[in-house]
């Protein structure tokens, strides 16, 4: 094992290719920052999510790509992802490296974690965080992920919504997609059936559609099928700290497990989140330290959680998870935002 400079110094910090996990790797990045405050964390981060890391206070600089060979070099460096890659492209950046040992990378590692016995404790996905960045200073402890906006951000998320809100009418932001696969996605007829009731029984609100430029059809095949005055979308048509702006002026949001689902908690914002073939225990939303936070619902089934992409049957896990079961908590979550 490398020893560390006992005092604070700079960190290089491997991103994340998954909105979600960039997320939730937040939370230990806070939990560092706090441990060590005068430390100075770079993340190297893909295009897909290096607006999660521009978005924290815990995070100094993000650079796109990584600088494998621009002479660059930092007291240690963090390798969130487990791949090969990730770990070779360390090498060139500093003597002191901590990952996880997997994909045949232990070599390229000076201190290698073991990734089988984290594996087996079958942990939240936060905890894999914290534990990289505990290698690094025992005293990290992971934090509830928070996003840091500017007046700028916020302003013009501000004036974006007026354009489609009027002032005073209450939000409901709305999340139909999920990247990693169609059996992660409530089926479109139940958002169709829950926007309908929602809308019809509340005049002063409003539905507005989110996602990635990837989940865009989902979004269009609502609007399609929902052709309604207070139903509108922003699918596929925002960056990602637009979009993350932009949730923290909703009053509530319905998502499926997904990177949005992590947005929004980092967000600040109330909801609900729809689970079938995931590990909530693994993926689910992190609580806020104040606040309601973003609750799971799902319904029990003997072959979920299957972790597969494609549901190979009939989708039992989402298909049953009825509107009826998902109307009351959006209409208490914003019942309780009305009374803060």
């Amino acid at each position: 094992m490398t020893e560390r400079p006992s005092s604070p110094g700079t960190v290089y910090l491997r991103g994340l290719n998954w909105i979600g996990d960039a997320v939730l790797s937040l939370g230990a990045l806070q939990g560092l920052k706090k441990a060590r405050p005068g430390i100075h964390v770079t993340v190297g981060a893909p295009p897909a999510t290096a607006g999660v890391y521009r978005l924290s206070d815990a995070v100094d600089a993000v650079i796109v790509p990584p600088p494998l060979l621009s002479g660059v070099r930092f007291d240690a460096a963090v390798i969130l992802p487990r791949s090969f890659r990730s770990a070779w492209e360390s090498v060139f950046l500093s003597e002191s490296r901590i990952g996880f040992a997997s994909e045949g990378r232990s070599l390229l590692l000076t201190d290698p974690l073991d990734y089988r016995r984290w594996k087996e404790r079958h942990l939240h996905q936060s905890t894999y965080y914290e534990t990289l960045l505990q290698a690094l200073d025992p005293g990290t402890r992971f934090e509830p992920p928070r996003f840091s906006f500017s007046g700028e951000d916020l302003a013009q998320a501000g004036q974006r919504l007026r354009t489609l809100v009027p002032e005073g009418d209450r939000v409901l932001a709305v999340n139909p997609g999920a990247f990693y696969g169609r059996a992660k996605t409530w089926p479109t007829h139940h958002f169709v059936t829950l926007l309908d009731q929602l809308l019809s029984e509340d005049a002063g609100l409003h539905a507005l559609l989110f996602s990635g430029a990837a989940d865009r059809p989902l979004a269009q095949e609502v609007l399609r099928r929902l052709p309604h005055p207070r139903l509108h979308s922003v699918a596929g048509r925002l960056s990602l700290p637009e979009s993350a702006a932009l949730l923290s002026f909703c009053d509530a949001l319905v998502t499926n497990d997904s990177g949005m689902m992590h947005l929004g908690a980092a967000a600040g914002i109330p909801g609900v989140a729809l689970f079938g073939p995931t590990d909530p225990v693994a993926t689910g939303p992190v609580l806020p330290e104040k606040g309601q936070g973003i609750r799971i619902l799902s319904v029990p089934t003997a072959c979920a959680p299957c972790l597969l992409r494609e549901c190979p049957i009939d989708h039992r896990c989402m298909e049953r998870l009825l509107p009826d079961m998902v109307l009351p908590e959006i209409l208490r979550l914003l019942k309780e935002k009305d009374s803060e």
